[in-house]
């Protein structure tokens, strides 16, 4: 007989930019498994009621992204301790008929940045991604200071720095949705969150902002032509996809095909 088919899927607002349906899909479709994968534009207004309702649509649990990470705390019936440590919560499960959560944003984090030794680090952003790299961050051995439109918010994640920063450090990660627009072009003037000027060789970037159709976003091209060693948004969705989609499936991820789905 054939398994039941399962549910699973993204929520945000706006979502229409994810490639988390094309890397969850292509990895269904590696295992052979009967998944489906859906985006779903979720409005803060309707956040509480969506989640509620989970276990009666026959989702298996969802993939959570901006502005949801740190709303969907106080409607979980439970948290993995990373995600209580980040104060940030990006894949929910359905458990018994209870809401558990769960981040995976900064164990992607630590995939896609691989053997690079822990040095100083400058994370950008305050947000529910923010938190969990700098959370992840600190526990490899990294030394973190925060840059934030919000100073507050930023002092409550450790050291905070001026915005926009005023200098660099061995590890930048841009946790902000800046240069996610399409119609940013690479090469031209862009606000973004720090001074181009301060990349350079011997500095590692990290975008977690990455664009639907695949382009790369300006801070990278940024700091690639500047001699800086670049990592993409779309890494590090497959490091944290990897994760979700073991705690969602219980099967080991095809990594492989999770990276084709999500760069298609």
């Amino acid at each position: 007989m054939a398994a039941e088919p399962r549910r699973a899927g993204v929520i945000g607002h706006p979502i229409a930019h994810s490639r988390s349906p094309a890397m969850h899909t292509a990895a269904y479709a590696e295992l052979g498994m009967d998944w489906e994968y859906v985006a779903v534009d979720v409005p803060p207004a309707g956040l509480a009621d969506f989640v509620a309702g989970m276990a009666a649509a026959g989702l298996a649990g969802v993939n959570v992204t901006i502005p949801h990470k740190q709303a969907v705390i106080p409607l979980c019936a439970t948290l993995a301790p990373e995600a209580a440590a980040a104060g940030s919560v990006n894949t929910l499960l359905v458990r018994d008929g209870a809401i558990h959560g769960e981040s995976t944003d900064g164990r992607g984090l630590l995939w896609a940045l691989g053997d690079i030794p822990p040095a100083d680090a400058l994370v950008l952003g305050a947000g529910g991604a923010a938190r969990a790299a700098v959370a992840a961050l600190r526990a490899a051995g990294w030394g973190v200071a925060v840059s934030a439109r919000r100073p507050g918010a930023a002092a409550e994640l450790g050291e905070a720095v001026p915005w926009p920063p005023d200098r660099a450090a061995a590890l930048v990660v841009n946790a902000t949705p800046l240069g996610q627009d399409e119609k940013l072009v690479p090469g031209t003037n862009f606000s973004g969150p720090i001074d181009v000027s301060l990349l350079g060789p011997g500095a590692t970037v990290v975008d977690l902002a990455y664009r639907r159709d695949g382009s790369e976003t300006p801070l990278c091209a940024a700091a690639r032509e500047r001699g800086a060693h670049v990592i993409d948004g779309i890494e590090v969705l497959v490091g944290q996809g990897i994760f979700a989609f073991e705690l969602l499936t219980g099967r080991p991820a095809p990594v492989e095909a999770m990276r084709r789905g999500a760069r298609s």
